[in-house]
C-alpha cells in the first residue's frame, strides 16, 4: 500500500515541475547546511526553488510530467532546483557555488525537455543574462542611429557651404 506522504510528495513535485519547466541536479553530499542554507537564500532571491528529494518520488514525478528519462543521474542525495526561465541565472549561482564548496556538484540540467551535462551547463552559465544581452543589443542599435544621423546632419550642413563657397568664388 502506497503512503499518502508519498502521493502528496509526488504531486507536489509534479506540480513544481509543471510551473518551473527548467531543472538542474545537483549532488550535495558532504555540503554542510549552512552552506546549502545560504545557497538555497540565494536562489529564492532569483524565484528559483531548491528542493532535496527522494531519487524514487522524483522519477514519478518526472514520468508523470513527461520529462526525459534520467535515471542515471538519479543516485545518492539529490537537490534540484526548479527554475521557472533563466537556467542560465542558476547555473551561475551553482558554479560559484561550487567554487566555494568542491564537494558540492551539478550534474545535469533539463531546459525545454533538453538534458545538458555539466559541462553544457558551466558554459550556460558563461552566457551573460538577458538583460545585459538586451542591452548590449540596444546599445549597438543605437550606435548605428547614431552614426547615420551623423553622416546625415554632416550632409545637410555641407549643402550651405558648399553654395558659400560657390558664392565666393564667384564674387571673386
Amino acid at each position: 500500500m502506497v503512503k499518502q506522504y508519498k502521493v502528496d510528495r509526488v504531486q507536489e513535485l509534479t506540480r513544481k515541475l509543471q510551473e518551473k519547466k527548467n531543472i538542474i541536479l545537483t549532488d550535495y553530499s558532504g555540503t554542510k547546511v549552512s552552506h546549502l542554507t545560504a545557497l538555497r537564500n540565494k536562489l529564492r532571491a532569483k524565484d528559483i526553488d531548491y528542493k532535496v528529494v527522494k531519487n524514487n518520488l522524483f522519477k514519478r514525478a518526472l514520468k508523470e510530467t513527461g520529462y526525459p528519462e534520467v535515471d542515471a543521474f538519479l543516485k545518492g542525495p539529490i537537490g534540484v532546483a526548479f527554475v521557472k526561465e533563466d537556467l542560465g541565472e542558476a547555473a551561475k549561482i551553482f558554479k560559484d557555488f561550487k567554487k566555494e564548496q568542491e564537494k558540492f556538484n551539478f550534474s545535469l540540467g533539463i531546459m525545454d525537455n533538453i538534458v545538458y551535462n555539466e559541462e553544457q551547463i558551466k558554459r550556460i552559465a558563461d552566457i551573460p543574462s538577458k538583460e545585459v544581452l538586451i542591452s548590449q543589443i540596444m546599445s549597438l542599435i543605437n550606435s548605428a542611429a547614431s552614426n547615420m544621423a551623423m553622416v546625415i546632419n554632416q550632409t545637410i550642413a555641407s549643402v550651405p557651404r558648399g553654395i558659400k563657397a560657390v558664392a565666393e568664388k564667384n564674387a571673386n
